[in-house]
């Protein structure tokens, strides 16, 4: 529940209940393997089936829907990265897919993505495959049920959290991939064993309430109480201690109440978790720009309305599947070819670059269409990176990430006779770009994508200040599917989308430090109202993901800024 209250965009710490959840399944799977190994039931491929039975319906359901949905409402970008994590998350690898493309679980741009939280169902089930299979080896080498489950237990959650520590690996990598995850199933698992610990109810009582307030107090809280890591860490441990001091307590009738509700609510979970991403994604995409109270109770409300549906027709159903032989093979037959249907169809719109319509606004064709249309406009002045001809044409060097090569497009798309060199900046690249930067007319430098970037002291160093100029920063809200949406409008070209947080404030500042040497991206398109225009005057999106120049939004930008006054100022 934690972490569907955070999709909702409430609950700063909310997604660490998929932390709490993992250290719970941890439990039970421990406890559930422990079980039949000392009842000579476990049988590891029948095991695997129940899992895939028992995950794998929902799963490809949920992406049936959301690419059905997207694709009617979705632009072809976003509909190509849907198409993908439909594939991945049919094969249960959106976790592998996640750390290899967007990274940055925090990204405000997964709220759109109705799949994006399929990564977990990826950790799980790869915990499933790669588990017992761990535990089997350790019951040989250790000779011994009890003994071996347990020392493997012990074993994985201490490489685990130890892998997880080390500073050598991203924050992807520890967030997208099992082996950096095991430690918190297997804190669960630890449980299972110390559970015959003699504690007093009393004492239970009071580690309950204690540990619940503590994981109430870090989901509630928005950083202040230490890093994500510190956060997590503290939600695995007080998790264990609530679990262990829950077992076999005795409770009052009240409690028993409320204990009988959280038990109807956990046992819709699964379908709960299948469909609040894809419900909040596409409520975000295509209805609300921000999620209002109203906004907020029409997503719960369809939510829990369609995991009653699933849970009631779905999981239950497949619950008893799991007792018949016959029936499994069939499910797992179906699913198969359902599975298959998936992912050809997904491959299909990932070939095509998600491209189902004709989308003039973008400038984009059926007829025509080919992946990376729109990063091979923006990633063109990498051609760029070379020295200045021995000319006289105007020798230009920008310097800087995507937001400078958008730059770079731009006086392209103003005058193709300027002779335009561009470097990537990193710390150290002018050193080595010296001739270029004394032989250049003019040195452009862009400000990155956050609004907290500063210009760094190096460049402020080796270019002369009468021939360095700050490019701003530019933001066109956090999607284009709520624009989009609204295509069949009468007032369609004329939206506008608000402010960044503190963008404002930044140019103003920008503007009065550098004065003329200051390019003012925001005030050409401020519309009447204050927010930044989307479309160019000819009925273009200026940006086709809020942040990068389509060719449209350059060549309107190369009209409506004074370029000729900079470059005839020389």
């Amino acid at each position: 529940m934690p972490y569907i209250i955070w999709g909702g965009g409430y609950l700063p710490f909310g997604y660490l209940g998929v932390d709490i959840f993992y250290v719970i399944s941890g439990y039970f799977l421990v406890k559930g393997l422990l079980r039949q190994y000392e009842q000579k039931q476990f049988y590891y491929w029948k095991f695997i089936l129940h899992k895939v039975i028992r995950l794998w319906p929902l799963v490809l359901l949920a992406a049936i829907a959301a690419l059905l949905i997207g694709c009617f409402l979705m632009l072809p970008d976003d509909y190509e990265n849907l198409a993908e994590s439909a594939f991945a998350s049919s094969l249960f690898a959106n976790n592998v897919l996640q750390a290899i493309t967007t990274k940055n679980y925090w990204n405000i741009v997964n709220l759109y993505k109705p799949l994006m939280h399929m990564w977990y169902i990826g950790v799980l089930m790869q915990a499933y495959v790669v588990l017992p299979v761990i535990y089997m080896i350790c019951v040989k080498l250790f000779k011994g049920i009890r003994r071996g489950i347990l020392m493997g237990t012990s074993l994985m959650m201490c490489i685990s959290l130890l892998l997880y520590l080390l500073p050598c690996f991203t924050v992807a990598w520890k967030f997208y991939y099992l082996p950096f995850r095991i430690f918190e199933i297997m804190a669960g698992g630890i449980v299972v064993f110390v559970s015959d610990l003699k504690i007093t109810d009393r004492m239970k009582r009071c580690l309950a309430v204690a540990s619940s307030l503590t994981i109430l107090l870090i989901l509630c809280s928005r950083g202040e109480l230490g890093t994500q890591s510190l956060m997590l860490l503290s939600v695995v441990s007080a998790t264990v201690i609530f679990l262990l001091s829950t077992l076999d307590m005795e409770i009052s009738e009240n409690v028993r109440k409320m204990v009988y509700f959280g038990a109807v609510i956990g046992r819709r979970s699964y379908s709960i978790y299948i469909w609040h991403q894809l419900v909040i994604a596409f409520l975000f995409y295509s209805v609300f720009a921000e999620l209002t109270i109203l906004g907020f109770c029409i997503f719960v409300v369809i939510t829990f309305g369609l995991s009653v549906l699933t849970f009631e027709f779905i999981e239950k159903p497949l619950g008893r599947v799991i007792k018949d032989r016959r029936k499994i093979f069939f499910v797992i037959l179906g699913g198969s070819f359902i599975g298959m249907a998936v992912c050809i169809f997904s491959f299909g719109i990932y070939r095509q670059a998600g491209v189902v319509r004709d989308v003039p606004e973008l400038n984009i064709s059926k007829k025509e269409v080919h992946r990376n249309m729109h990063a091979e406009y923006c990633d063109r002045p990498y051609k760029w990176d070379n020295e200045f001809e021995n000319d006289n044409r105007t020798k230009i060097l920008v310097i800087g990430n995507s937001f400078g090569r958008d730059w770079a497009n731009i006086l392209n798309e103003y005058d193709q006779n300027l002779d335009i060199s561009y470097i990537f900046y990193s710390q150290g690249c002018l050193k080595e770009n010296k001739k270029r930067t004394d032989d250049a007319d003019f040195v452009f430098y862009a400000l990155g994508p956050k609004v907290s970037d500063e210009i760094p002291k190096e460049v402020l160093a080796a270019v002369p200040e009468y021939k360095l100029y700050i490019i701003g920063n530019k933001k066109y809200g956090q999607s284009n599917g709520i624009i989009y949406s609204k295509r069949n409008s009468v007032d369609y070209y004329t939206q506008s989308v608000p402010l960044a947080e503190g963008l404002f404030e930044e140019n103003e500042k920008y503007k009065e430090l550098y004065g003329e040497h200051y390019i003012d991206m925001l005030t050409p398109v401020l519309a009447p109202n204050n927010e930044i225009y989307v479309f160019t005057d000819d009925q273009k999106f200026i940006s086709q993901d809020c942040s990068h120049l389509t060719q449209a939004g350059a060549c309107y930008y190369s009209k409506i800024l004074d370029i000729e006054g900079i470059i005839k100022g020389k």
